[in-house]
């Protein structure tokens, strides 16, 4: 029998053996995303791809709305990284939300099967509450690199602020779905000068 200092460092080992494998299935289904697109995002498909048995991927995700919402939400962290390194590379505020957009409508533009990929997180039921949590807090991580800059290149505070940052993120939001359909380009306008135009329309 192991002493409890003994079974403290056991414990660690397969934390730390969990943790890997769950990294390498989120990791396998991003390549089967990438490679056929969400559709073809099955837990069949993600062990084969991860080379594991199709059952051992149910010890780590539920179902594949659990992970694919978890594939999504490990996704919107990274865009609030590269959104917050490009706002700190701006020399002013205004530059700085500029540069934060435009990052995300980057993002979504060079990443269309994890867009539609997101689909999910509206119409999956029965999430994890810390999967959900997490998902939340990525999207509360892109509203304030959008918000920081915002306050500070229009002096709005409060609830007016809010209001802005939410009605910008939802414009890009829109504005990818749009542009990723095909619908701009018939009505002569590209997603980057729209962009331009409601930053510009700032109060």
């Amino acid at each position: 029998m192991m002493s409890a200092a003994e079974q403290k460092p056991a414990e660690r080992r397969r934390s730390d053996l969990r943790d890997h494998k769950r990294k390498s299935i989120l990791a396998a289904a991003r390549r089967v995303c990438d490679r056929h697109g969400p559709e073809a995002l099955t837990m069949r498909a993600v062990a084969a791809e991860a080379g594991y048995a199709p059952g051992a991927v149910y010890s780590y995700f539920a179902g594949i709305d659990e992970l694919a919402i978890a594939l999504a939400a490990e996704e919107l962290g990274h865009l609030a990284r590269r959104m917050r390194e490009a706002a700190e590379r701006a020399a002013s505020p205004q530059a700085a939300l500029e540069a934060a957009a435009q990052e995300a409508l980057n993002a979504a533009a060079g990443n269309a099967p994890h867009l539609r990929l997101a689909g999910r997180l509206i119409s999956a039921e029965g999430v994890p509450p810390g999967i959900d949590r997490a998902v939340t807090g990525r999207v509360i991580a892109i509203l304030e690199v959008l918000g920081g800059p915002l306050r500070a290149a229009t002096g709005l505070e409060g609830e007016a602020a809010h209001r802005e940052i939410l009605c910008l993120a939802a414009f890009l939001i829109g504005l990818r779905v749009l542009d990723a359909s095909g619908r701009l380009a018939p009505l002569g306008f590209t997603a980057e000068s729209l962009l331009g135009h409601r930053l510009a329309s700032l109060p």
